[in-house]
Formats: C-alpha cells, sequence, structure tokens
C-alpha cells in the first residue's frame, strides 16, 4: 500500500477549509431553521387546516374528571376508527362501562356486552350528536371560535409542539368547562396533529378539572368499517 504524507503546512490548511465548511454548513442549517420558524401562525393554521381534512384516521382517547378535592373519575378508555360521519367503530369503556359501538350511515349497531349479540338501532346517527362528538369524531376538538393565545414551544421529539388557549366551538364542553389549554404535537413532515392533550376547568367547580389525551394515526389510510356480521 501506498502512503501519502502531506507537508504539516499543508495539514493545516486542509483541516481549516474543512472546519469552514462545516461551519458555513452549521449557519445554513440554523438560517433555515429560524426561517421557518418565523411564520409560526401559518404553520398553526396549516396544520390544524391539514388535520381536519383527514378523511380516515384511527384513535385513541383517555379522558377524566379530576381535581384538588376528588378521586380521579374516568369518563372514557377508547380505540376508535374514522371513516367519514356515518362510518365509525369505536371499543373500550365509557364512564367505566365497556362498549362497542359501530355507525354505518343511518344505522347504529352496539354491542350487548352481556350476551355478546348486536343491537340495532334503525334511522340513528349517534355518531353526529354533541354528546359523544368527541369519542366518534375527535377531530372535532380542533373546532375553535378563536385562539386568542397560542405558543410555540419547541421541538419535542420529532414533533413540533404548540400550547393554545383556544375558545372552543364545541357546545356540550363550552357548556361545562372553561379555561381550555392544548398542548398539540405536530408532524412537521405532513403537518397533522399526532397527538393532543387538553385541560379545562369546570364552571360549577373550579376546584374539578377535565383531562382528555387523543393520539391519532393512520391518516387517510384505507379504514373498511361494515355492518358486524
Amino acid at each position: 500500500m501506498r502512503w501519502i504524507v502531506l507537508p504539516r503546512g499543508r495539514v493545516w490548511v486542509i483541516a481549516a477549509a474543512v472546519l469552514l465548511v462545516f461551519v458555513g454548513a452549521l449557519f445554513v442549517f440554523r438560517g433555515c431553521v429560524s426561517s421557518v420558524s418565523i411564520d409560526k401562525e401559518s404553520f398553526l393554521a396549516e396544520s390544524l387546516e391539514t388535520t381536519k381534512a383527514a378523511q380516515t384516521y384511527r384513535y385513541r382517547i383517555d379522558s377524566r374528571l379530576g381535581g384538588a378535592d376528588r378521586e380521579t373519575e374516568y369518563l372514557s378508555k377508547i380505540e376508535g376508527e374514522y371513516a367519514g360521519a356515518d362510518r365509525v367503530h369505536i371499543k373500550g369503556t365509557l364512564a367505566n362501562n365497556p362498549i362497542e359501538f359501530i355507525q354505518v350511515d343511518d344505522t347504529t349497531y352496539m354491542r350487548d356486552q352481556i350476551s355478546g349479540a348486536w343491537l340495532s338501532l334503525q334511522g340513528n346517527r349517534l355518531a353526529q350528536t354533541e354528546l359523544f362528538i368527541t369519542e366518534l369524531n375527535p377531530l372535532a376538538v380542533f373546532e375553535f371560535k378563536d385562539i386568542p393565545v397560542s405558543e410555540f414551544k419547541g421541538q419535542d421529539g420529532k414533533y413540533q409542539l404548540i400550547e393554545l388557549k383556544p375558545m372552543v366551538q364545541n357546545p356540550y364542553l363550552d357548556l361545562a368547562f372553561t379555561d381550555f389549554t392544548y398542548k398539540i404535537w405536530v408532524n412537521p413532515r405532513d403537518k397533522r396533529i399526532a397527538k393532543t392533550e387538553i385541560s379545562a376547568v369546570s364552571k360549577s367547580n373550579e376546584k374539578e378539572t377535565l383531562d382528555i389525551c387523543i393520539e391519532f394515526k393512520d391518516y387517510d389510510k384505507e379504514i373498511s368499517i361494515q355492518p358486524p356480521q
């Protein structure tokens, strides 16, 4: 093997050139990051719009009531699939009771947890009612009247973390709770929300709080929801 020996002075010149290239690349990278972070309002608006435009998705919900003067009460632990307003499938617990529910067009199917048989309700669109809108169409939690306060928290793992204090559009939530705070984790590659944590204070008891955690995945993937057999 033939070795090439460079003069000491030339070695330093090459090392300095490599260092300059590295430093220059670092400044370019920082400049790109800064330019991306300048338009934060546009990033938030586009992320909300892109997320809500999804036709299908899968999700997991954990909601609970808590507070200083009470034990934690689990409202729902749900895993669901959404393929449109009239195609929804959820399974889990609601108010500590097991539940499995399928909505197909204008028919609601609910599994009897004792017999395992499916009960059908014709002409019922439970998935579109405000009472269960969080469990059956969780993207509806991103409908806001206004967002007076928003703050970018920066990179959190592979996501961008944003904190909001919005005025919610959901009449059911707005009737019972106030002082909403949202933490939203956005995938910067597709500008879709991967996770949100929502907290609010009860209007009837300021020591009582609502906490909701929702995780999303499989946006616009093929999801088939059919009547049970």
